[in-house]
């Protein structure tokens, strides 16, 4: 694990890693072998070192503002089986959501925070994001689940080979 960015994402984002609202994302599923909490950070992670790549190249990125809008682009999501009727509902509704609890639980944020977490899932949802913060959080969110789904796809695959040595 590179522990530069493990450094940048616990200092910025304390707020949100200690909260309540995080600790119910931990214990959440998502993407059948994650957590939305563990999905967020993974995010995070990703989202740091393409902003150091970018950096590196001279295209300036807000750090703080990636990490915070990681760690709360999908805590809208908590509660989904409650909250949206279906996968589709969910896909267009929990960035809205999302938005409103890292308002609640960070006092505010900023333009670009809000835009990432407005629009981390365009194009599901129609409007793309408007800073590049936003479109480093949309290539690390879709990068980090389809990482997800495959390692799920991937264990449905061990547990049916498994059960038919078995029988």
């Amino acid at each position: 694990m590179d522990m530069l960015a493990m450094q940048l994402v616990r200092s910025f984002g304390a707020e949100v890693l200690d909260s309540p609202e995080f600790e119910q994302a931990m214990a959440q599923k998502h993407h059948h072998v994650t957590t939305v909490g563990n999905h967020s950070l993974g995010v995070a992670y990703t989202s740091v070192k393409i902003c150091r790549f970018l950096n590196a190249m001279h295209i300036k990125t807000d750090t703080k503002a990636v990490i915070r809008g990681a760690l709360c682009h999908d805590l809208g999501i908590v509660g989904r089986y409650e909250k949206f009727s279906n996968n589709l509902v969910c896909w267009q509704r929990h960035p809205r959501e999302s938005c409103e609890v890292a308002e609640k639980l960070l006092g505010g944020l900023s333009k670009c925070e809000k835009d990432i977490i407005s629009h981390h899932m365009w194009p599901t949802t129609p409007v793309p994001p408007h800073c590049r913060e936003g479109y480093v959080i949309l290539i690390a969110d879709k990068y980090c689940a389809v990482r997800e789904v495959a390692a799920s796809l991937k264990e449905k695959r061990n547990m049916k080979k498994e059960s038919d040595r078995v029988s």
